[in-house]
């Protein structure tokens, strides 16, 4: 696929994903939180441009060492260098770019091959790719879970072992897949994204609902179904379950407005952000753009 196309599609999804309220949790175009606002999502769309552009070129052009951590690392900058609110898109990044060189791959959108071409990269990832991210992953200053020694993000002698141990990208994110939602995207086959995707697609075409509210529906489907970790990772498993079985509660009653304001005014006073949850369903949003979504 055209590489100008496959940046504008993750381009957009990242701003639609960003722009769709309310969306419990998250920061959005009606609240901000202390050190990021709105803006900042905004402007980390627009400076990563040029990574998910580069992304789709080396899926054309490269065969093998596509260089998934350096374009992770260079994002990681690009988002840094426009807007000063912090990480923004770290998540998004990991699921966006394998899925972008998938597409710059294939001549055309077939969503079978793009699917099987980012596992394919995935499984051949390296250990310069894990290193990359772990220095890409320092610079976002985010916090994690304190329980899990191995590999920890966030300690420099993690480095060292991998290099020791010689594991590849994907090999640390098969360590951290049981406790961390983005990691088992990656080695799963990105399952959740292409099944939100044809969500999104169902209830924006099919159903005829405005691409806003398909997408918060979608984003509050999703937070019923998988606890987000990284609320997990930062306040605990019981707040992340309280969060799912809140949002599963929205859903069965028909995703009533008043009850999703509820929900978003209640964590964002506790600042429970479901930021695993936002990156798929920026993720699902690519891959709906990609084949076709309109609106």
């Amino acid at each position: 696929m055209n590489e100008d196309e496959v940046a504008r599609s993750a381009q957009l999804a990242l701003l639609l994903e960003v722009s769709a309220y309310p969306k419990p949790g998250n920061v959005d175009r009606t609240h901000d939180f202390i050190n990021t606002s709105y803006e900042h999502f905004l402007a980390s769309s627009v400076a990563l441009y040029p990574v998910l552009r580069e992304a789709a070129v080396r899926g054309r052009e490269i065969e093998v060492d596509i260089g998934i951590g350096e374009l992770v690392r260079r994002g990681v900058e690009e988002s840094a260098a426009w807007q000063d609110g912090g990480n923004t898109h770290f998540g998004a990044l990991l699921l966006l770019l394998p899925l972008a060189v998938a597409a710059g791959a294939c001549k055309s959108y077939e969503i079978a091959r793009v699917k099987r071409k980012a596992m394919e990269i995935m499984l051949k990832t390296s250990m310069d790719d894990a290193i990359e991210v772990y220095r890409a992953f320092q610079k976002t200053k985010v916090k994690v879970r304190k329980d899990v020694q191995e590999f920890d993000l966030t300690d420099e002698a993690s480095v060292k072992e991998i290099m020791e141990k010689q594991l590849s990208f994907y090999e640390i994110l098969t360590i951290s897949a049981p406790y961390d939602l983005i990691s088992r995207e990656l080695v799963s086959g990105f399952e959740l994204t292409f099944r939100y995707a044809r969500l999104i697609n169902d209830l924006a075409i099919e159903n005829h609902i405005r691409i806003n509210d398909a997408i918060t529906r979608a984003y509050l489907h999703l937070l019923s179904e998988e606890e987000d970790t990284f609320i997990a990772m930062k306040f605990g498993t019981e707040k992340s379950r309280y969060v799912s079985k809140r949002a599963k509660q929205i859903v069965e009653n028909g995703y009533e407005r008043k009850e999703i304001e509820e929900l978003d005014a209640e964590l964002i006073m506790e600042r429970l952000n479901p930021g695993s949850t936002a990156d798929i369903i920026a993720a699902a949003l690519f891959i709906g753009i990609l084949g076709g979504l309109r609106f």
